[in-house]
């Protein structure tokens, strides 16, 4: 039975590991601990309460109660749940999985990649592609300012974050404040970090307010593209 529910667990393990896109393929062996196990060959169904630990290599996975369908390949554990590989951590009060690439973390779900941080009710993720999507509620914090919208969805391989509805980005220390009906924030992967702002775009720097269809802000610098419908308002200093 030991063994039987260690294979399984290595499957559940693998499938939340790379929540932190960290592609945790590793065939190493897995450690569990909890307070009590129990698995039931018929239905391939095991639980396991109190205090579950799950390490593998690099990367940890704790939780107050887990299970897991082996002919399913479903997966459930909840109670401050927590993963953590390298640079990345991963807090929910749930996270439920399925076929081992798509997982479902509800409840107050923290994402920290790096100097990265993405929020929201919940967060969707599938491992096989490196995307993730908050649908309601998103906010996402870099570096280099804050963006929020009323979804959010992030391509973790490209360090690129596509915002729709409302979206507000803030940055304190360039003194920006803008907001748009969509935007494309690129990371410094791409080239130089910027956002591309679309439909009603506006934008205030030191005082000064740009507005039009199209705005591009490069994070790097203070500087501002518009295309379309332009207008911009120069604060006097």
């Amino acid at each position: 039975m030991k063994n039987k529910f260690m294979i399984a667990v290595l499957a559940l393990f693998l499938a939340v590991g790379t929540t932190n896109h960290l592609s945790a393929q590793n065939n190493g062996p897995v450690e569990m601990a909890a307070d009590s196990i129990e698995y039931d060959a018929v239905s391939g169904v095991m639980t396991a309460q109190g205090a579950v630990q799950l390490t593998q290599a690099n990367a940890a996975m704790t939780g107050a109660s887990a299970r897991y369908n082996t002919k399913t390949r479903e997966s459930y554990i909840s109670g401050g749940v927590k993963v953590v590989q390298d640079d990345a951590v991963l807090t929910a009060a749930e996270v439920r999985g399925y076929d081992n690439t798509h997982l479902i973390a509800t409840g107050d779900v923290v994402l920290v990649k790096g100097d990265n941080r993405l929020t929201g009710p919940q967060i969707d993720y599938y491992s096989d592609k490196q995307y993730a999507v908050v649908n309601n509620s998103a906010r996402l914090t870099m570096p280099d300012g804050v963006m929020t919208a009323a979804k959010l969805e992030a391509f973790l391989d490209e360090e690129r974050a596509v915002g729709e509805g409302d979206v507000h980005i803030v940055s304190e220390t360039r003194q920006l404040d803008a907001v748009s009906d969509q935007a494309v924030y690129y990371g410094a992967k791409n080239g130089q970090a910027k956002a591309v702002l679309t439909g009603n775009a506006r934008a205030i720097q030191q005082g000064n307010v740009l507005t039009g269809n199209t705005l591009t802000i490069y994070m790097d610098d203070k500087v501002m593209d518009a295309q379309g419908r332009t207008k911009l308002i120069i604060n006097q200093q």
